[in-house]
């Protein structure tokens, strides 16, 4: 049967109306996810520290200040000895600190630690996990990256840069 009254629905404004429409949501849906994105190669500004709570607490990083040109700088020969990043596995988070020193950044969620340890050549990860539920953090699993590029490190040799780093410091 044909509608000879006129009364059909206009579809030539609200077609493009609702495809507009549409496209809006979906940038807009595109745009929160990318949001709180770090690129590739570099870290969160946002820096941690623990309060006598165990939690974090995040401040405003000290100005960065650019990596002094080794070809240029003198330095006196410090004793290095290696320590194995086997044998760091299943320490407390004191032990640790104890081994390299105070870590640059913290961050946690929930029970779980995140220690970053960065020298001028590349960021060492130390995460701290209870083994049990109640049980206090130790070093369940390490990370290495280089902090420019994307060139491979391993997790021994980028923990002997941030020792030695630790040990130029005093």
């Amino acid at each position: 049967m044909v509608d000879l009254t006129g009364n059909t629905p206009r579809t030539d404004i609200t077609r493009p109306f609702g495809v507009i429409l549409l496209m809006a949501a979906m940038a807009m849906g595109l745009v929160a996810c990318g949001g709180a994105s770090v690129p590739p190669g570099s870290t969160n500004a946002n820096y941690g520290q623990l309060d006598a709570q165990g939690n974090v607490t995040t401040t405003q990083p000290d100005t960065r200040q650019k990596p002094e040109n080794s070809r240029t700088t003198r330095t006196t020969s410090i004793p290095f000895k290696p320590i194995p990043n086997a044998t760091l596995k299943g320490l407390s988070e004191q032990e640790v600190e104890g081994k390299i020193g105070k870590p640059e950044m913290i961050r946690g969620e929930g029970d779980i630690r995140v220690w970053q340890y960065r020298s001028d050549l590349c960021s060492f990860d130390a995460f701290f996990a209870p083994a049990t539920e109640g049980a206090p953090r130790e070093l369940r699993h390490m990370l290495a990256r280089m902090r420019r590029g994307n060139q491979p490190i391993t997790v021994q040799d980028c923990l002997d840069q941030v020792v030695k780093k630790h040990l130029a410091q005093g």
